[in-house]
């Protein structure tokens, strides 16, 4: 299902986060925890030209039972000293690979859904979005830095710095509708919590426009690998399935410890719905820390780098 979509430019989501600075391409203006607030700070939005809102589509939902356990962790002050190996040249250059952005869809308030496109156009699909919870900003300043860093050659990557650009907007974990949007993707989309709360899963599977949107996007560029920052757990969930290689090797790099992620009620979550929709895809959540330094987001964007192309590898 394809989304009409306008090309912008062209050239071939806890307690607190981190102070940071978002790129142009995102619209929205203001902050990114699992339910507290986090400060970060915006650069002017850009003027875009843009396409009509996309009208939905037909969705439904499925069942899937999902068990979750707790576990502890403590913070390390310091990044590890563990970082990738060198990707042999040659690379793409920020300065000659931008393919392009997006408005992929618009909010309950209205605001863009930006996507930003570089690297090489029909190599390995990778799909990287800093905020689904709005009030859980630290990514932003992880896809800053894959802006800019010279890519491994044939990795075909979407950025998109907010599916939820009210909730960044305003500082707060649900969309402009109060729905907590990671609840709200139609597998396993259960009724969850009352309007209000921070885990309202919305109406219905898919009831909002940023959902329906994301899903026409994913179902269009069909991400072999999509990856989404949440604060501030500080843990990637192990896995048994095909993307625990990368999950292994992403926490090895940047430090972060195995441990399940518990606390909430996981049904009509996003990462789950990728896997369970397009064809052989990972895709799997990173909880980073309360805060971000700039070196650890140096890190984590080549970990993002190093597992693409392992995804590569393994597909």
């Amino acid at each position: 299902m394809c989304v009409a979509t306008t090309l912008v430019g062209c050239g071939s989501g806890s307690s607190a986060s981190s102070a940071a600075t978002s790129s142009p391409a995102v619209v929205s203006t203001s902050a990114g925890g699992s339910a507290d607030v986090a400060a970060a700070t915006t650069t002017p939005p850009l003027t875009i030209t843009v396409a009509p809102a996309i009208t939905a589509g037909t969705v439904t939902a499925t069942t899937e039972t999902t068990t979750t356990a707790s576990a502890a962790t403590t913070i390390p002050t310091t990044i590890p000293a563990t970082a990738p190996p060198s990707t042999t040249a040659p690379f793409t250059d920020a300065a000659t690979d931008f393919l392009g952005e997006e408005v992929i869809g618009y909010s309950v308030q209205g605001r863009p859904i930006v996507a930003s496109h570089r690297g090489t156009a029909g190599g390995t699909v990778i799909l990287v979005v800093g905020v689904i919870h709005g009030n859980e900003n630290a990514g932003l300043a992880i896809l800053d830095e894959l802006r800019t860093r010279p890519l491994p050659p044939n990795i075909d990557l979407w950025l998109m710095d907010a599916m939820n650009p009210d909730g960044l907007a305003n500082d707060v974990r649900g969309n402009g509708n109060q729905v907590d949007l990671n609840r709200n993707f139609p597998h396993d989309w259960t009724a969850v919590a009352q309007l209000g709360e921070w885990e309202y899963s919305g109406t219905g599977p898919a009831s909002e426009p940023e959902t329906q949107a994301f899903m026409a996007f994913a179902d269009r560029i069909r991400p072999s690998l999509t990856l989404w920052y949440h604060q501030d757990l500080y843990r990637i969930s192990p896995s048994t399935r095909s993307d625990g290689p990368l999950r292994e090797r992403y926490a090895h790099i940047t430090g972060l410890p195995l441990l399940t992620v518990s606390g909430g009620t996981y049904t009509g979550v996003a990462a789950t719905w990728v896997r369970k929709t397009v064809p052989e895809a990972m895709s799997f959540i990173v909880e980073l820390g309360p805060t971000l330094t700039s070196p650890e987001a140096t890190l984590h964007a080549a970990a993002v780098l190093d597992i693409a192309t392992m995804d590569r590898a393994i597909g």
